[in-house]
């Protein structure tokens, strides 16, 4: 019994991948992979019950917020100016 164990268990380590010492996982591709993934949202629009799916990269909806966040600060940040009529 007890070698019957040791015999699966030395099929067992067979099995798992092995990768060598000097092989490191690339991070700039995982970054590039994770920009790519897929990501969608679901949004009501006004006088409807019903909601519409938007599917868009992770990179794409960064994007969308930045230039979002862009307009807001040089709506805030737009001098205001007053006409005063006498």
């Amino acid at each position: 019994m007890r070698g019957i164990h040791l015999l699966s268990l030395a099929a067992a380590s067979l099995l798992l991948p092995v990768t060598p010492a000097f092989a490191s996982p690339s991070t700039d591709k995982a970054a590039v992979d994770a920009k790519d993934k897929m990501v969608c949202k679901r949004t009501q629009r006004t006088g409807t019950r019903f909601y519409s799916q938007i599917c868009k990269t992770a990179g794409q909806w960064e994007a969308l917020e930045e230039e979002q966040k862009r307009n807001a600060r040089e709506l805030i940040d737009r001098p205001q100016i007053e006409i005063r009529r006498e």
